[in-house]
């Protein structure tokens, strides 16, 4: 009667940084890895690796290798394990090896599938999604608005779904952000720079990010952007920032007369969070958005779109979940912006939405009691979400 988790590998993201904390936290026996990406592991439980696929192994093929996967996972958990799974197609393997071993299945779902899997992912995801999800013994989702996506688009049960947030180590960040910039950086930050940070992905819509810049750099000369992060978008990105007239840094050291910084990945993206003057968060959508609870880690005051999952039930809890607001809402915890298009506009003009956002941003870097305030409170408010409350709520609802 063991515990087991299972996720596709450790490669870079938010799932599997919550999943290796967990890990730790928890009482595993074992982690299995659908893919031999093993860097990142908690090196005091034993990883297995499913097969000999990597992050560089076609979509598709893992896609098709699902079957196998579930076979050999169903042979490794034992009759009566528990087997607790991140991601997409890890919840599936789980589930059908579940199904055929006598294991356990409890999957946790990261993102808001109706938002993540579109076009050809889509066509092959969402089916599975739709045909398996229903049929794990607990589905977990990591927020409000998830949930309320599985139930309405994906045929799961509301009553076989618990929502539990994400665990965050505030104390840990805290000493993290206060290590000082790289050198070269502090010139940089001297100025009022926005910061944000994540994967630069669709779902992050950072185009639009740099179209309000552009904007608020007429009310602001002085500003500049600091894009903590990397992805399949960069290249997308240093050209359109390029094409609306702003000056780049895109590798070694900034310079300092440039606008936008592009700073890739970085082991410790917290000093260029905790320093900024304000952390901009335009995501279409997300499921429960580590990168902000971690940012209000930082002290930095944060600016969220209010999209369907997420932003809304951190900064304004006591509201009613699912996003969606028309105008700018100051929130107990931050600002909440309307959603933008996610449309790839290039050097067009500038949406309605994307114009408050940039008359917003313009007036709220200035104003210096407002940024207090929010500093203050993002960081009461990411004390909430605290890893040991997150895995005594896990515990819980294992039984183990």
């Amino acid at each position: 009667m063991a515990l087991k988790l299972l996720i596709n590998s450790f490669f870079r993201g938010g799932a599997e940084k919550q999943f290796a904390a967990l890990a730790g936290l928890l009482p595993t026996e074992a982690v299995f890895l659908l893919e031999d990406e093993t860097a990142g592991a908690p090196p005091s439980v034993p990883v297995k690796a499913l097969s000999r696929h990597t992050s560089r192994t076609s979509p598709l093929l893992k896609t098709a290798a699902i079957p196998l996967y579930a076979s050999r996972l169903a042979a490794a958990a034992g009759r009566g394990d528990t087997v607790l799974s991140f991601m997409e197609r890890s919840n599936i393997v789980n589930v059908i090896a579940g199904r055929a071993g006598g294991h356990r299945s409890v999957i946790c779902e990261r993102t808001r599938p109706s938002g993540e899997f579109s076009g050809l992912r889509g066509a092959l995801m969402r089916p599975l999604i739709r045909r398996y999800y229903p049929l794990a013994d607990i589905v977990v989702a990591n927020s409000a608005g998830v949930k309320k996506d599985l139930t309405d688009n994906f045929g799961v049960p509301a009553d076989k779904i618990r929502v539990i947030h994400n665990g965050c180590d505030a104390a840990g960040i805290a000493a993290l952000a206060a290590k000082p910039l790289p050198e070269g950086w502090d010139t940089v930050y001297a100025r009022p720079v926005l910061a944000t940070s994540g994967r630069l992905t669709a779902a992050k819509g950072q185009w639009h990010l740099l179209r309000i810049f552009k904007a608020l750099k007429q009310e602001v000369p002085a500003a500049a952007l600091v894009l903590v992060g990397d992805g399949e978008l960069r290249g997308m990105l240093t050209r359109l920032a390029v094409r609306l007239g702003l000056k780049v840094s895109a590798s070694g050291d900034p310079d300092p007369q440039a606008d936008v910084y592009f700073a890739g990945f970085r082991e410790n993206p917290y000093p260029f969070l905790a320093k900024a003057r304000l952390f901009v968060f335009t995501s279409l959508w997300e499921g429960f958005p580590n990168a902000l609870v971690e940012a209000m880690a930082c002290g930095v005051p944060v600016v969220a779109a209010d999209c369907a999952a997420g932003p809304r039930e951190i900064l304004d809890p006591l509201s009613v979940p699912g996003g969606g607001t028309a105008i700018p809402e100051t929130a107990p915890y931050g600002t909440l912006m309307p959603v933008l298009s996610g449309f790839r506009l290039g050097t067009d003009p500038l949406e309605p939405e994307e114009t408050a956002w940039a008359e917003t941003l313009s007036k709220l870097i200035s104003d210096v009691p407002a940024l207090e305030r929010f500093s203050a409170a993002g960081l009461k408010r990411a004390a909430d979400f605290g890893l040991a409350r997150a895995a005594a709520r896990w515990r819980e609802l294992l039984g183990c």
